[in-house]
């Protein structure tokens, strides 16, 4: 194994550079536990049968990626926040289900992936974590976050569905979001007061959870991709929602909606509304409505037969009266 020794550092730690990606694991535990600090250009361990990391594990240094991806991984060793990955983080398809207090310390300066383990949650300083692209959770058991996590910058996505989440912290609308942020299929059943404080780069899914309403700050939002809110339980939108800005579509289907408020006919909204699978009540307010956008909404087959049959009789009354 060929090793160039560098000179200490400024806090006087042994540091070593590996040459070499990909080195072995007992290469690896070796080198860690001999020197201070080693660096390598990269290390893909995956699919390798890893069940645990050398304890010293975060006196590790990655100058590209670290692909710990489908071992058997159920714990890191708590000095893993010590970790400097340049590139990305693998971590998804383990088994791990806790995350030591340190990992909040963690510099990734790509993207972080712990989908598919069985987190159930996530420790008080997760909040604290510096990632520079995508940040994946998804198909996880979280039930709940930390208060910090309001305090996470991800440049990316963030992906936290097929989750469990019943509820979000009151931090959560500090989030700042520079792609796409996914809420869908959890079971949440209300959202923070803050929410609407959420600056989102792209789509926002909140598709598949158990909604019955959504709070007053929700038409603060601005949201630059799609806004997805079928298939929940919502049976009304708050006045505010007028006021929400949607460049993409609004899918508002498959709820408990009866009514819209009379806000609604000012939401900007760049692509297709889609208000289908809903018990509406069809009156004239509704109908006018749905002539106003007509081109731009997506209905059921059995709400236009309703709004045209309301039309008909309309007229006919109309008729009458004359």
């Amino acid at each position: 194994m060929k090793i160039r020794i560098l000179k200490k550092n400024k806090d006087n730690l042994n540091v070593y550079r590996e040459e070499r990606g990909n080195i072995s694991y007992e290469e690896l535990e070796e080198l860690l536990n001999t020197y201070d600090k080693v660096i390598i250009p990269s290390l893909d361990w995956e699919n390798e049968g890893v069940r645990s990391l050398p304890k010293n594990f975060g006196n590790l240094e990655v100058e590209g990626d670290l692909n710990l991806r489908l071992n058997k991984l159920t714990s890191l060793p708590e000095s893993f926040g010590n970790l400097k990955v340049e590139g990305n983080l693998q971590l998804s398809f383990n088994q791990l289900t806790s995350l030591p207090e340190s990992f909040g310390n963690l510099k990734v300066g790509g993207s972080l992936y712990l989908g598919n383990n069985n987190l159930t949650s996530l420790p008080e300083s997760f909040g604290n974590l510096k990632v520079g692209g995508y940040l994946n959770l998804s198909y996880n058991r979280l039930t709940s976050l930390p208060e910090s996590f309001g305090n996470l910058k991800i440049k990316g996505n963030l992906d936290l569905g097929n989750n469990k989440l019943t509820s979000l912290p009151e931090s959560f609308g500090n989030l700042k979001v520079g792609s796409s942020l996914y809420l869908d299929y959890n079971k949440l059943t209300l959202l923070p007061e803050s929410f609407g404080n959420l600056k989102i780069g792209g789509n926002l899914y909140l598709t598949y959870n158990q909604l019955t309403s959504l709070p007053e700050s929700f038409g603060n939002l601005e949201v630059k991709g799609n806004l997805g809110l079928t298939r929940n339980q919502l049976a009304s939108l708050p006045e505010s929602f007028g006021n929400i800005k949607v460049r993409g579509y609004l899918n508002l289907g498959h709820n408990q909606l009866a009514s819209l408020p009379k806000s609604f006919g000012n939401t900007k909204v760049g692509g297709t509304l889609w208000l289908y699978g809903n018990p509406w009540i069809i009156d004239a307010d509704f109908v006018n409505f749905c002539e106003k956008y007509k081109g731009e909404l997506v209905l059921s087959d059995e709400l236009e037969k309703a709004i045209t049959t309301f039309l008909k009789r309309q007229k006919k009354l109309e008729e009458w009266e004359e």
